[in-house]
This record gives C-alpha cells, sequence and structure tokens, in this order.
C-alpha cells in the first residue's frame, strides 16, 4: 500500500474515533451533601460539548452553562424529546445548587442482585429508572417510569404523601395504577396523573445506546455513548 493511502487511511480512522458516537456523557454527584467541587458534568458531541462542567455558587447556575448547552440534544427542532426526561435530571443534579437535589430527595439504592434504582420528584412529577444486574441503562427504551403526583413547588397529593412533602412520599403508592388520577392537588391548578413510560418524544430522532450507572462510595455516576437513530 502506497505511503498517502496509509496516511489516508489514519486519518479516517482517527476521525471516526473522535466522532464514533453523536454524544458522549459522564455525570456524578454527590448524594449525601454539598460537593461543588466533586460533582460535575461532562458532555462531548458535534453540536455543543463541555468539560467538568460545576455549579457556581455565586452565579446560582452551572458554571460553563451546561444546562443550555445540552438543549441542542434533548430536544429535536419542534421541541419534543429525545431521551428520557427523567435521565436529563439526573444530568442536571450534577450542575444544581443541593437544595435541588434534598428538594426532589434523589435517592439512589444498589439491590443485592445488582441493579440500582433512582427515583426523585421534581416539580411535582415522580420519576423512577431502574438498570439491569449489571447496572447499565438501555436506550431509548428501558425500565423509565413516570407519574405527576403533585403541584411544581413539589406540594404532593395526600394520596401518595400523608404529609403533602416528597420525603414522605410512598413510593408503592405512586406506581399503583388504581390510584386514580385527575385528583387537584390542594389548592392549586394541578392534578395528578397516570402512571406512564418515560421514553422520548420526538418523531425524528432518539438517542440510543447504552450507559453505565455505578454508586462509587457517595457519588451516583451515570456514563456512556449514545447515538442519535430515526
Amino acid at each position: 500500500m502506497k505511503k498517502s493511502a496509509i496516511i489516508v487511511l489514519m486519518v479516517l480512522f482517527s476521525a471516526m474515533a473522535v466522532y464514533a458516537a453523536d454524544l458522549a456523557v459522564y455525570s456524578q454527584v454527590n448524594l449525601t451533601g454539598p460537593d461543588y467541587a466533586n460533582n460535575y458534568f461532562t458532555f462531548r458531541g458535534s453540536n455543543n460539548e463541555s468539560e467538568k462542567d460545576s455549579f457556581d455558587a455565586v452565579a446560582g447556575a452551572s458554571k460553563g452553562h451546561s444546562t443550555e448547552l445540552f438543549n441542542s440534544y434533548r430536544r429535536d427542532i419542534r421541541g419534543k424529546t429525545t431521551m428520557p426526561a427523567g435521565l436529563r435530571g439526573i444530568f442536571l443534579y450534577s450542575v444544581a445548587d443541593n437544595a435541588t437535589l434534598t428538594g426532589d430527595n434523589l435517592k439512589a439504592v444498589q439491590a443485592g442482585d445488582g441493579t440500582i434504582t433512582i427515583r426523585y420528584v421534581h416539580r411535582g412529577t415522580a420519576y423512577e429508572i431502574v438498570t439491569d444486574k449489571a447496572g447499565k441503562l438501555s436506550l431509548p427504551k428501558g425500565n423509565y417510569r413516570m407519574r405527576k403526583i403533585g403541584h411544581s413547588d413539589n406540594t404532593i397529593h395526600p394520596d401518595f404523601s400523608s404529609t403533602g412533602k416528597v420525603a414522605n412520599v410512598d413510593w408503592n403508592k405512586v406506581w399503583n395504577a388504581s390510584i386514580a388520577d385527575g385528583k387537584q392537588v390542594g389548592s392549586t391548578s394541578s392534578k395528578t396523573g397516570k402512571v406512564t413510560d418515560d421514553y422520548a418524544a420526538s418523531e425524528f430522532f432518539k438517542l440510543a445506546g447504552t450507559l453505565q450507572v455505578k454508586i462509587d462510595g457517595n457519588f451516583l455516576k451515570v456514563y456512556g455513548e449514545l447515538d442519535a437513530v430515526k
């Protein structure tokens, strides 16, 4: 093979390595308390990217504006989601203030068989994500579900929390489909909803692949590569 042809092939293989996936993500967040020095979100792709973005306590937002930059991956041109909303929330906690994490009562628990269950309530909607026994998440479909159980200020309907607070949510009741939906939450305009799968809604493309989830000491870590598929 001629030297020029070898060089061309090397360039092509290098390009393929760089753009092997449409989106690479790495997120980690301390579940036990404020840790802005070690919580961060990294993502790379052809649209936008962010390297170890974290929370800026002075500005009250992510330092590198990854929250906004990541929107080019999480929504299509019509604004419809390309990934589960609950998964996007996990990435947000890595660059959010600790009050958001505690207010939403983010929890991650690993069972004896290796499966990891992640649960939280954000703006009145309960989310649950469950991995397989190897701690892996599959996209675009997998074990993702959600249910509207309260108002946007996280006031919870008595059907799901005896105190009306997120900390006292009964998750068995959340996923009990026999508990009727459509009930008004206090004096707000919000109503409870049905148990639904939390899948991407885009008709153009969805992000597909496998992400690894780990509970490493006090940290919840989620990382891997995804591709946009029709």
